[in-house]
């Protein structure tokens, strides 16, 4: 079978004859090694590939990118170039659309409808197995916390798979917030099953009415931890607690231990009135690498309230 890289290969190479453009080997290093579709937008690295100005100052460029949509299938209708993410508090993409003009991309994970825009928020394809693992939770009758729901990565299958009974959705980006907004109109969940807010969760999360807290950001949900413990009920609960470890300094126990021991303070001092706390964990899980010696853990935590 013909890997799209040399579909994409023997279009261009027809592309230039036509427009007399000579092949050369720099041409030839310009196609991109690399890439990601999401549903039918195909999301090219920037700085990586096509960078030679040749392509587009020889052949007509509305020309040129649909003759690399075509390499990648029929159902690629927009391409983007994904650049570094923004030094700002929402550490949003830079992306620039080269074909196509709407910037909302729509696809499907484990019968979850996503949908959000390339130009205002991020998704992260490395978290599929965590989110699959999340929609596996049962949790029917369980209200839950989602402190950093993004587009809805763990909001929905909470909601689709697990039947969660509500979840409040804590989100300080208003543009992940809208597609959160559109995804849970998308996978028809009934508005009398979440809440949306909007803004700081230090200020907006709920106290005392969780059965389960999510804490998906890396590399570090620390700065949450005090406002999961206080979201918890009294009677304790459950947490999903997202991190990166650094291999080289300790092992993913390690790693897990030191939050549970946090994490077990920190619930006493949430809720002095209810006396001590018992911490176990249930599960670490590896999501990913991170980077050099560095791994995306999360450690599942139950909480119990010890009566004296």
């Amino acid at each position: 079978m013909t890997s799209p890289r040399a579909k994409l290969t023997n279009r261009l190479q027809t592309l230039c004859t036509e427009h007399d453009l000579t092949w050369d080997e720099q041409l030839a290093n310009d196609i991109p090694r690399k890439w990601r579709i999401h549903g039918d937008m195909l999301l090219l690295p920037s700085s990586r590939c096509f960078v030679d100005p040749r392509w587009t100052t020889h052949i007509p460029s509305d020309l040129f990118w649909t003759t690399v949509a075509q390499a990648f299938g029929s159902s690629i209708k927009r391409i983007a170039f994904e650049g570094a993410i923004k030094n700002d508090d929402f550490r949003s993409p830079t992306t620039r659309l080269v074909l196509g003009s709407d910037p909302w991309v729509h696809l499907v994970e484990n019968g979850v409808k996503f949908s959000y825009n390339v130009d205002k928020s991020m998704f992260c394809a490395g978290n599929n197995t965590e989110r699959m693992r999340m929609g596996q939770v049962a949790c029917v009758n369980e209200t839950i916390v989602d402190l950093y729901a993004g587009i809805g990565y763990f909001t929905l299958p909470f909601l689709v798979h697990g039947h969660a009974r509500y979840v409040y959705a804590c989100e300080w980006n208003p543009d992940s917030l809208e597609a959160l907004r559109r995804n849970l109109e998308a996978n028809h969940i009934d508005q009398d099953r979440y809440t949306l807010l909007l803004g700081d969760n230090q200020k907006t999360c709920p106290v005392g009415v969780a059965d389960r807290c999510n804490l998906g950001l890396i590399p570090s949900s620390e700065a949450s931890w005090p406002i999961a413990c206080r979201a918890l009920r009294p009677e304790g609960g459950r947490l999903h607690v997202h991190g990166v470890a650094n291999t080289k300094e300790e092992t993913h126990e390690q790693w897990s231990e030191n939050v549970r021991q946090r994490i077990r303070t920190l619930m006493k001092e949430a809720h002095p009135d209810d006396h001590d706390y018992q911490c176990d964990i249930e599960h670490i899980e590896c999501v990913k690498p991170y980077g050099p010696r560095l791994d995306h853990l999360v450690v599942d935590l139950l909480l119990t309230r010890i009566v004296c």
